[in-house]
C-alpha cells in the first residue's frame, strides 16, 4: 500500500487560509502578484506572465474553491491543486507555480484528460516543444488512474526579461511501483538518455532495497537544447549519509556543500523520518546524471514557520543570497504570525552546480485550505 508523504499533523498547519468563496483563479493570481511584489518585480512585468498561468486553467480557474475538497490532488497534503515555489539561481529569483489540472468531474481520469489537453496547447507557446512528451505519453498513461495519485502535472516559471518555461511532469509508478524502473527505462530509451539512466539504473536495486522510491518524471518542453529530463526518487527513514546516496550519482553535486545545507535545515546528524527527495537530472551527451537537487522537508524539521525561516534563511545566506527578500515573501504570504503557523514553507531544494558557483536554493511554499482528508 502506498504510503502518503509525511507532513506535519500539527494543527497550526490545517485550514490556515480560509478562501471557500473565492475562486482558484482569484487565490493563485492574489498569491502570484504578493510573491512578486515581495521580489521586487514590477507589476506590468509580472501581469503577462500571470495572464498567461490564467488562460492556462480557464477550464477550472473560475471554480469556486470551496469549503471541502471535490478532489483531493496530490500536489500538496490538504488535496489543493497548486503550490508555488521561488529559485534563486545565480542569485536570481525566479517565481514559479506548479499545478494539476482539475478536469470536469472529480476523478483522476478527468484530471488525467484534462493534463494531456493543456500540454497540447502548450505547444502553441512560444519556445515550447512537447515532442519528447508525445514520444512517451503512452507510457504514463492509466484507463483508470489510482486516486490521489500524480495524473499530468504541469509547472510555469518566470523571472523578468525571460519568456515563461514550461515542465510537464509524469507518474512512473502509473503501473505499479514494481514497474516503475521499467517504465523509466524504456522512457529514456525513446529520449535516446539510455547512457546517463544505466549509471542510476546501476544503483536502484540496491536503493530500492533500502526504502527509496521512483516518484515523478519530469520533462522541460523547452524547444532547444539542453532540455531536461528529471527523475524524483523520495527517501524513506535516512540519515545525511544516506539521504546524499542518491544526489551523489551526479557529476555536478558536491556532497560536502549539501551536507552543510541538511545540518541547517535538519540541525543533526541522525535519522530524518519526514521523506526528503532527490531529483537527478539527464541531458543528451552526458554520461551520468547531470545535476541533483535535494528536497528538504522542512514541516516536521521546524516547529513553526518562524523556525522554518529561521533555516533557510541560514541556507541562503550561506550562498550569498540575500534572506530579506525571502522575509518580505513571508509577511505577503502569511495569515497569520510565523510562530502561529507551520506548513507555508513546505520545502527548500538544494543544488550545487560545478566548482566554486553558487548553489541553486529554492523555497516551495503551499496553502493549506482544506484540513486534512477533507
Amino acid at each position: 500500500m502506498y504510503c502518503f508523504p509525511a507532513v506535519s499533523n500539527s494543527p497550526n498547519r490545517d485550514s490556515l487560509f480560509a478562501v471557500a468563496d473565492q475562486s482558484y483563479g482569484g487565490f493563485l493570481a492574489g498569491k502570484w502578484l504578493a510573491i512578486c511584489g515581495a521580489l521586487g518585480f514590477v507589476r506590468s512585468d509580472a501581469q503577462p506572465p500571470l495572464d498567461i498561468l490564467l488562460r492556462l486553467i480557464d477550464s477550472w480557474g473560475d471554480r469556486r474553491i470551496g469549503a471541502h475538497n471535490g478532489y483531493r490532488s496530490f500536489v500538496s497534503g490538504d488535496g489543493f491543486p497548486a503550490e508555488f515555489s521561488v529559485s534563486w539561481r545565480l542569485g536570481r529569483p525566479e517565481v514559479r507555480i506548479l499545478f494539476e489540472s482539475l478536469g470536469d468531474g472529480p476523478t483522476a481520469r478527468s484530471c488525467q484528460d484534462a493534463g494531456r489537453a493543456l500540454t497540447r496547447e502548450l505547444a502553441a507557446e512560444p519556445g515550447v516543444s512537447i515532442k519528447r512528451y508525445l514520444a512517451v505519453e503512452d507510457l504514463f498513461l492509466a484507463a483508470e488512474p489510482a486516486p490521489y495519485r500524480p495524473t499530468i502535472w504541469h509547472s510555469l516559471a518566470w523571472r523578468p526579461g525571460e519568456k515563461p518555461r514550461y515542465k510537464v511532469y509524469l507518474n512512473p509508478q502509473v503501473c505499479g511501483i514494481d514497474r516503475a524502473a521499467d517504465l523509466v527505462t524504456e522512457a529514456m530509451r525513446r529520449l535516446g538518455l539510455e547512457m546517463p539512466w544505466r549509471t542510476v539504473l546501476a544503483e536502484h536495486v540496491a536503493l530500492i532495497e533500502r526504502g527509496h522510491r521512483l516518484e515523478f518524471f519530469a520533462l522541460d518542453l523547452d524547444a532547444e537544447e539542453p532540455s531536461r529530463v528529471k527523475i524524483y526518487y523520495r527517501h524513506p527513514e535516512v540519515d545525511l549519509a544516506e539521504l546524499d546516496r542518491v544526489a551523489a550519482l551526479a557529476c555536478r553535486h558536491d556532497s560536502a556543500r549539501a551536507r552543510a545545507a541538511y545540518r541547517a535545515v535538519y540541525g543533526t546528524n541522525g535519522a530524518i523520518g519526514n521523506e526528503p527527495m532527490t531529483c537527478l537530472s539527464f541531458q543528451r551527451g552526458a554520461g551520468s546524471p547531470v545535476e541533483a537537487n535535494v528536497y528538504l522537508r522542512l514541516t516536521e524539521a521546524a516547529r513553526s514557520d518562524a523556525e522554518a525561516a529561521d533555516r533557510v534563511r541560514a541556507v541562503l545566506a550561506a550562498e550569498g543570497i540575500d534572506p530579506h527578500r525571502h522575509t518580505a515573501m513571508l509577511h505577503a504570504l502569511a495569515p497569520a504570525p510565523l510562530a502561529e503557523t507551520a506548513g507555508l514553507q513546505e520545502l527548500l531544494s538544494y543544488r550545487t552546480t560545478g566548482p566554486g558557483g553558487p548553489a541553486d536554493v529554492a523555497v516551495y511554499f503551499r496553502f493549506s485550505v482544506h484540513g486534512p482528508r477533507s
